[in-house]
């Protein structure tokens, strides 16, 4: 019997109220019967592969004969000895500050531009989400062309303007490559901030700014009194989804770079992708994946109370 209509059947029961036991919870019951098919699809998709890989922390994998040993914290333990985790840890932290900051601050001047046009904003939205819509992999073969050391636009366009005396290789040196992909990211998901904060830029209220005008005060007074407080909440979700994409992030850093050169651009991602397929260290690579979890679980709770205090 399919298992559709026999839900159906229920919610039809349900509804005509023919059980006594359930008069009065009709709707809280039906909610829960028409939300079981994707509760269960979710524990399958989501709940079941992470509670096995949680059990996987605490597991050593032995090649030689096939087998699972317990270790308990001997996972995390490894890796909190580890300079090359600590190294991935800090070039996190620099990538998810540096790309929500940037992010935030491109998608605010183009939503403040965009807001401010007329004619034509519909056009000018579908072109400015380009990069979102567009495919990682393509992102990532447009950026390795404009950061090409002797065929990219980059070098070429700086040596033109006469503000460099030799061509950069822009992803071969340390102190540069993380700063590279970190432009190369935000110009993908700078249309979602900017989109964000777009729509939140329509619940300003124009006669406040024109009250604020007559009152003398200028753009800049403007924005800070009015616009501002009024989409503080949209640039609170932007941080938000920011953030977590960027502790996310793995395609382009690993077809840019693969984390190099010398790890310089190694994010978490990278890291655990590393422990497991190349160093084939399944519980190790398990334990740094909890520990990503842990550190965009302590931001949602930050956010979460920030937004509750507000």
């Amino acid at each position: 019997m399919n298992f559709f209509y026999v839900v159906r059947v229920f919610a039809v029961i349900i509804h005509h109220g023919d059980i006594p036991v359930l008069k009065g919870r009709t709707k809280f019951i039906k909610g829960y019967l028409f939300a079981t098919p994707l509760l269960v699809v979710l524990a399958l998709a989501v709940l079941f592969p992470a509670v096995h890989n949680l059990g996987i922390a605490f597991f050593k994998h032995n090649f030689m004969r096939s087998s699972w040993e317990f270790v308990g914290l001997q996972n995390f333990m490894k890796l909190l000895g580890s300079a090359y985790f600590w190294n991935s840890f800090k070039v996190t932290l620099i990538w998810v500050i540096g790309n929500v900051c940037l992010q935030l601050v491109i998608g605010l001047a183009i939503a403040l531009a965009l807001n401010s046009i007329i004619h034509f904003r519909g056009l000018f939205t579908g072109i400015l989400l380009i990069p979102w819509i567009s495919s990682f992999v393509v992102v990532a073969i447009l950026f390795l062309w404009i950061y090409h050391p002797q065929l990219g636009v980059l070098n070429d366009l700086l040596l033109r303007l006469g503000l460099i005396d030799a061509p950069i290789a822009w992803l071969a040196s340390p102190k540069l490559a993380q700063l590279s992909l970190i432009i190369a990211n935000t110009w993908k998901f700078f249309p979602l901030v900017m989109i964000t904060l777009f729509a939140g830029l329509q619940d300003v209220s124009l006669e406040l700014v024109e009250a604020a005008r007559v009152d003398g005060a200028n753009r800049r007074q403007t924005f800070k009194m009015v616009v501002l407080p009024t989409i503080l909440p949209a640039i609170s979700t932007a941080v938000l989804l920011s953030t977590i994409w960027a502790y996310n992030s793995f395609t382009l850093p690993i077809i840019m770079t693969g984390g190099g050169p010398l790890r310089a651009t190694e994010i978490f991602g990278l890291f655990i992708f590393k422990q497991a397929f190349d160093a084939f260290d399944f519980g190790a690579a398990a334990a740094a994946s909890i520990i990503l979890f842990a550190q965009i679980l302590l931001v949602i709770v930050l956010y979460l109370r920030v937004v509750e205090r507000d």
